[in-house]
């Protein structure tokens, strides 16, 4: 597939349902990492239905803030609606989604925007996930789902989950078709059999307080085995980009330092 962009600009999706009390921060650590190596940004915040004061924050961000504007759901619509709705409000050159929990550290976003144009596709993984809440069952869960979708897929990657940098142009094509929490795995596995180019690299996750994972429910399980079925009948049964995966992996240099020169 081949993918034709203008530059290096970066629409950066936050996701928010209820964070008022890490929205603003993770907002300003995300704006000023991207401002630090990317000189066109925009973040796109989608309040999700909040009903705490999560909305009014964001709107006060993009008051403060020329690179921020704000979508609101009048109610919860799901991960997946916002990520469809900051896609079709994008108007930058590639786009990632990073959580609004303030969850991933200053330098991982660095990191981060750095690998920007490696590859079609970047990809990351926590290269410390016993951080994330939900401890050890979200990691069983996290494992198996990932080894599932490794050995469905024939590929040999670490998480599906992860901080992830796509081409604009590829996401207005709607390779996603659910509002459900699948999203993430049907969008990057669909780039991969496209035949867009990917690498994956690891950042750490900044160490959160205990407590439930918003991502093990019974609706999202459910949810993701929907999108793996419809993705399999797509992807291997009916073969709509061929028998194999086409996506060429690219290996990412050890360090950012090494990375490319923004």
């Amino acid at each position: 597939m081949k993918l034709e962009t203008k530059g290096r600009s970066l629409t950066v999706f936050v996701p928010a349902l209820n964070e008022e009390r890490d929205i603003e921060l993770a907002v300003k650590s995300i704006s000023s990492a991207s401002r630090k190596v990317l000189s066109d940004v925009e973040l796109v915040i989608v309040n999700d239905g909040s009903t705490d004061r999560t909305g009014e924050i964001a709107d006060r961000l993009a008051r403060e803030l020329k690179d921020v504007r704000v979508i609101h759901h009048p109610r919860r619509r799901g991960l997946g609606a916002a990520y469809q709705s900051a896609v079709e409000a994008a108007t930058k050159d590639y786009f990632v989604f990073i959580p609004g929990d303030n969850s991933w550290p200053h330098e991982s976003l660095l990191e981060l925007f750095c690998f920007l144009g490696v590859a079609d596709v970047v990809t990351s993984y926590a290269t410390n996930p016993w951080a994330r809440r939900g401890g050890i069952p979200r990691r069983f869960v996290s494992a198996g789902y990932t080894k599932i979708l490794n050995m469905l897929y024939g590929l040999r990657l670490r998480y599906f989950n992860g901080l992830t940098i796509y081409p604009v142009v590829y996401l207005k094509t709607k390779p996603v078709k659910t509002f459900g929490f699948g999203f993430a795995a049907e969008a990057l596995l669909h780039s991969i059999f496209r035949g867009m180019s990917y690498t994956e690299i690891g950042l750490p996750i900044q160490e959160l307080e205990g407590g439930i994972s918003k991502a093990i429910t019974t609706k999202n399980i459910a949810s993701v085995f929907s999108t793996i079925a419809r993705c399999y009948w797509e992807i291997r049964v009916r073969k709509i980009y061929g028998t194999r995966p086409q996506g060429v992996r690219v290996v990412a240099p050890r360090s950012r330092k090494l990375g490319p020169s923004l």
